[in-house]
């Protein structure tokens, strides 16, 4: 992650430098009209709070051993986040400066839950959780460098166990929501064929209702629980105008 992270600021500072020299040795150009750009970016919020209450009302807070061989052991429940990144593209078309309109969709991952309880025999229970979305938006840009915007979002929710069962089926929970987006840009260079950003969104999303999970008649199931998906979202992205 760290050479990722050197390779987008080196990369940034490259482009930045390229622009400025063609700047100084040319008329500064005009802003493009269309943009493009692909992000990878991670999340702050997640359904996790309320997965993790409902495991601990109905007895999935059990510690786990560390087994046999002496490995440490683990209290439950707890929530792995930001495991895997997320990603999302943007088109963006300027309609007048400073104003733009634009559609972003992606794929967010929002974690993992995991519950343990000693009654059912050792019963591990994993939920998985994660969304995509499809958000046109309407944007206030100052000097093609700073960016706010909002509009509305269609959200696809889905939770799901990840562990399978004897017969082989995962159980998955599915739901259409329809919320809002805020977003929040910072590129460089201006005015550029190429830039880099800084993104930053809130994502109303709302509650949506997962479970009932692990339905084995010889194992107490999860019942039905209505969670939040709302989250932020941060990312890097590259894009180019046009």
């Amino acid at each position: 992650m760290k050479k990722l992270a050197l390779t987008l600021l080196m990369s940034s500072l490259l482009i930045t430098a390229l622009s400025a020299q063609e700047q100084g040795n040319s008329v500064t150009p005009k802003i493009k009209n269309w943009s493009v750009a692909t992000y990878v970016g991670w999340t702050i919020g997640c359904p996790s709070k309320q997965i993790e209450d409902a495991m601990i009302i109905n007895g999935f807070d059990d510690y786990r051993s560390g087994g046999w061989f002496g490995g440490s052991g683990t209290d439950h429940p707890y929530t792995e986040k930001n495991i895997k990144p997320s990603m999302m593209i943007s088109i963006k078309y300027y309609l007048k400066t400073p104003f733009t309109i634009g559609i972003v969709g992606g794929y967010t991952n929002l974690g993992s839950t995991h519950g343990y309880k000693i009654e059912d025999f050792g019963h591990n229970l994993y939920i998985d959780y994660s969304v995509y979305n499809i958000s046109p938006i309407f944007s206030y840009n100052v000097y093609d460098i700073v960016r706010i915007g909002i509009g509305p979002s269609v959200y696809f929710t889905k939770a799901w166990e990840s562990s399978c069962h004897a017969e082989g089926i995962d159980v998955e929970y599915k739901h259409t929501k329809v919320g809002f987006l805020i977003d929040f840009g910072f590129r460089i260079p201006k005015k550029s064929l190429f830039f880099f950003e800084l993104n930053g969104q809130y994502r109303y999303v709302g509650k949506a209702e997962i479970g009932p999970f692990d339905e084995d008649p010889y194992r107490d199931p999860l019942p039905k629980t209505a969670v939040k998906y709302n989250h932020g979202f941060i990312g890097v992205a590259f894009g180019v105008r046009f």
